[in-house]
């Protein structure tokens, strides 16, 4: 039976580790050739050992997704390794809790350029192969809840989360025409180290597994109608006062 994506060639942004191994790793399983993309050698050359261990077929490129140009680099290195790009996961992201007041501007400016303009720049780098190509493709954002609902001590994460989603309709819109769809994830409280496991109800948290299988469904074909979606996946996360 044919997988899911067989064929597809997929970026994955942070993919050397946490929810960004997960979401490679679920790729792969399903048929995609992904390229993981980190800043450090050593944990992609083991992660991709990894997805290659259990039959699936991974490479690595290191990289500073914080530098626009590297955006480019990281495309043309996947086209150089795999032929094409189909999928693209924005999942490398930094969270910054701190009260408003005490903030540092350092934390704000760098939340913004790994949130927001990064995904940016990759996507439209990517975008423009997929245009190319003239197969379609999937651009997939991992935002928060917080891209939603403000927290007084996540400013920094809260305005480059809602631009990550104000980012996502815009680009889904602008890339309707090429059949490319651009959807974002929004996603409470992760539990740490289960790639492994799904939550077994809303009462828990959500699992990189959970996610990692919604990425795989909006990469594939059976999503084909669904873009400028941000999905809420709260799992035991409240997004509304209880008292």
């Amino acid at each position: 039976m044919e997988k899911l994506l067989q064929g597809k060639r997929a970026i994955v942004t942070g993919g050397n580790r946490g929810l960004g191994f997960a979401i490679a790793s679920a790729l792969a399983i399903d048929g995609a050739q992904v390229m993981l993309v980190a800043r450090t050698s050593p944990q992609l050359n083991a992660a991709a050992a990894q997805i290659r261990e259990v039959g699936g077929i991974a490479t690595h490129f290191a990289a500073d997704i914080t530098d626009p140009a590297s955006a480019e680099a990281i495309v043309q290195a996947t086209l150089n390794e795999l032929g094409g790009v189909d999928i693209l996961v924005n999942n490398a992201g930094i969270f910054v809790w701190k009260r408003f007041l005490d903030l540092p501007r350092q934390d704000f400016e760098r939340s913004i350029a790994l949130n927001l303009a990064a995904p940016f720049h990759l996507s439209q780098a990517a975008a423009r192969i997929m245009v190319r190509q003239g197969q379609g493709g999937s651009i997939i954002n991992i935002a928060s809840i917080h891209g939603k609902f403000a927290d007084p001590n996540t400013v920094a994460h809260c305005a480059s989360k809602f631009g990550l989603i104000g980012l996502t309709r815009a680009t889904a819109e602008a890339l309707r025409e090429y059949s490319i769809r651009v959807n974002a994830l929004c996603p409470g409280a992760i539990e740490s180290n289960s790639a492994d496991r799904r939550a077994a109800s809303p009462r828990e948290k959500v699992t990189q597994a959970d996610l990692a299988t919604l990425c795989v469904y909006l990469a594939s074909d059976l999503s084909n109608s669904i873009t400028g979606a941000a999905i809420d996946v709260p799992g035991s996360t409240h997004t509304v006062i209880k008292i």
